[in-house]
């Protein structure tokens, strides 16, 4: 009869095997190091080779560590160590941080659940982004959703897909085989969103912060309307992402305050208000008219919004270079003792002759579409007199516009339009040196 070998004896040799499978681990990682050292030096075909290998290796390593990762979390050793979760213990062992763990773990989940899955993932037949994708769907699904994507003719069809798509399409498919499964399930869901709801716009010394969460389809509609007033960037155009989107997102709401259509409830429709004294306005348009900064300018009472916010100089520039401007005269003590009437600079019929001669911004490789132009004075309206005609008209998007004030660029035509239709312009610098040249090809 055979004795069975005692527990400990069976824990050791484990621990031996381990042991021994990292060390041949770490020897094919140096291996591989030093055949990827100069990845410059491999061929084509090589390099594509080590990737495909690279590719396989991670997917297998993604799901073996899953495995680990559910089997630790099981034996609850890690409680003895002071964390409060499972995933806390991780984040400060592996020094990854809760985001990544949080991750890791909705995956090894993803996988325990959907067998099929895992054992897909493990044999690199399925990447570990298509399962991260697949595991957001898993953990925002009901349980009796969850039971049914287990099923294993569901996880056919989902590694049916995984196999043909990118992870994002693969996410998407995912999701919809979860509402078919579900069809409630989905509105549910959605409610879910729409109850959590918000949006904070909070005004700090450094700016305005904005922060919210929106259900997926107002969400949707946001990115879609966010990337309509992003386009293409021109060359010059140093702005990150981040930037543009936050340009994009203040040119919608100026578009919806400039909209005839957008009502306040009052009488009139909402506007920005700026509040000057009459020396600030005075000594504005001093400086706009001189051809050369002065030493030291006058102190003057700067420009404001409603509350008292203090107002960018360059902002106002673009402000009185196209706006509806109301004259409202105060005595010494702010009392209000008259309000002119408000008129628009340049008439709907005029920013339709200028659109059909620019058709886009009047930048050099600058594609944004004219709804999302603003229409600029060649010859400065407040600082030059310049009249308000189609003739003096110049299309530009809000960045260039801020450019054109803040750089206080001089714009001429250069000729005929491009074979695109378009005018040409070009923009210098108050020392006359070229900044965009409206001859250059738009799309070299």
């Amino acid at each position: 009869m055979t004795m069975a070998a005692p527990p400990v004896l069976t824990v050791e040799r484990r621990t031996h095997d381990v042991a021994g499978a990292l060390a041949a681990l770490a020897g094919s990682v140096r291996e591989l190091t030093s055949v990827a050292a100069s990845p410059a030096d491999l061929g084509p075909v090589a390099r594509r080779e080590l990737l495909s290998g690279f590719d396989r290796a991670v997917a297998t390593l993604t799901a073996l560590r899953g495995q680990v990762l559910l089997a630790e979390r099981a034996e609850g050793t890690w409680r003895g160590h002071g964390d409060p979760t499972f995933e806390a213990w991780r984040a400060r062992t592996s020094r990854a941080g809760a985001r990544p763990v949080m991750v890791q773990v909705r995956q090894a989940d993803t996988a325990a659940a959907l067998p099929r899955v895992g054992d897909a993932v493990r044999d690199g037949s399925v990447t570990p982004d298509h399962l991260e994708a697949l595991s957001r769907v898993v953990a925002s699904a009901d349980p009796q959703v969850q039971a049914a994507l287990a099923a294993p003719e569901a996880q056919e069809e989902l590694l049916s897909v995984a196999r043909r798509v990118d992870a994002g399409t693969f996410g998407r498919a995912a999701a919809r085989i979860a509402a078919r499964l579900d069809p409630r399930g989905l509105e549910r869901s959605y409610q879910a969103q729409r109850a959590a709801r918000y949006l904070h716009v909070t005004d700090a010394t450094d700016g305005t912060r904005i922060s919210g969460l929106l259900d997926r389809m107002a969400g949707h509609r946001l990115r879609l309307a966010l990337e309509a007033a992003t386009p293409r960037p021109a060359k010059d155009d140093e702005r990150t992402s981040e930037q543009r989107r936050a340009d994009a997102l203040g040119a919608l709401a100026e578009s919806v305050l400039t909209d005839p259509r957008t009502s306040s409830g009052a009488a009139v429709r909402p506007h920005v208000s700026f509040h000057m004294t009459e020396s600030t306005w005075v000594a504005i348009r001093a400086q706009r008219r001189a051809t050369e900064p002065t030493v030291e300018e006058p102190a003057v009472e700067p420009v404001t919004l409603d509350d008292g916010t203090p107002v960018p100089p360059s902002e106002v520039a673009r402000a009185l270079c196209d706006c509806e401007l109301t004259r409202v005269v105060v005595d010494a003590r702010g009392a209000p003792l008259d309000i002119g009437r408000a008129q628009r600079t340049y008439t709907g019929a005029q920013r339709r002759a200028v659109v059909a001669r620019d058709r886009a911004c009047g930048w050099a490789g600058c594609d944004a579409q004219a709804r999302w132009c603003e229409v600029h004075h060649i010859r400065w309206w407040d600082r030059d007199k310049g009249p308000t005609s189609v003739e003096n008209g110049v299309l530009l998007c809000s960045f260039h516009h801020h450019e054109v004030h803040r750089r206080e660029l001089e714009i001429s035509r250069a000729g005929p339009p491009d074979p695109e239709g378009r005018m040409r312009y070009v923009f210098m610098s108050p020392s006359g040196r070229v900044v965009s040249d409206g001859a250059v090809d738009r799309g070299s």
